[in-house]
């Protein structure tokens, strides 16, 4: 059954449980899997390697925060387009990965990530880097109601949205918001495959509230 969370704008001191939620979805995701394979040390790994991304979305895009008893169980994070550039600062997202991994291998992970750009659309559009659910709350309505809450922004704003997922069981919860894929491409030959969906502003969600989602 859906729970009773609310979902609100995030600030600078969610920050700390957010990368903890991302790290505790993640451990099992495909790209994280893959990028960072010590299985004993891939939440903290996770959260380390999201964290300054976390304070960039913060500080210049869109996130939104499902909380459950005042506690945040969810979070969906936004890159909008025209968004100004955050301020530099320390540590870097690509910093934490080559610290984590090594520079080479970072540099591999990074480029591999790169490879699915000539997918997004042409045209601005609110891209939905991450969106993640406390593992004991996923299947509960959370994600389904974090994603339409940024949708319904975009769609307001008349410009589309667009993702990526290396996680083929989050495709038809994807789909059941009016989202379809543009392609996808493999992360080098021992990647996961990295799947791109787009949604026009303004398109039917077939979704509803007994509609599960991560």
């Amino acid at each position: 059954m859906p729970l009773d969370v609310s979902v609100d704008a995030a600030t600078a001191a969610d920050s700390s449980a957010i990368r903890t939620v991302l790290a505790r979805a993640y451990r099992a995701n495909p790209l994280m899997v893959w990028a960072l394979p010590d299985e004993a040390t891939r939440e903290d790994a996770c959260a380390a390697w999201l964290g300054p991304s976390v304070d960039r979305y913060l500080a210049v895009g869109r996130v939104d925060v499902a909380r459950l008893d005042g506690g945040v169980v969810g979070v969906a994070a936004w890159r909008l387009p025209g968004a100004p550039p955050p301020l530099v600062s320390l540590p870097s997202p690509a910093g934490v990965l080559a610290a984590l991994v090594g520079r080479g291998r970072a540099r591999e992970v990074l480029e591999a990530l790169g490879s699915a750009a000539a997918l997004a659309p042409a045209a601005p559009a609110a891209y939905l880097n991450y969106l993640a659910v406390e593992p004991a709350l996923q299947r509960r309505a959370v994600g389904r109601l974090l994603v339409e809450q940024g949708v319904a922004a975009a769609d307001a704003g008349r410009i589309d949205t667009y993702l990526g997922t290396t996680d083929a069981r989050n495709l038809p919860f994807y789909r059941r918001l009016g989202y379809r894929s543009t392609g996808a491409v493999r992360l080098e030959p021992d990647g996961p495959v990295l799947e791109v969906l787009h949604r026009p502003q303004g398109t039917a969600s077939s979704a509803n509230h007994m509609t599960v989602s991560p």
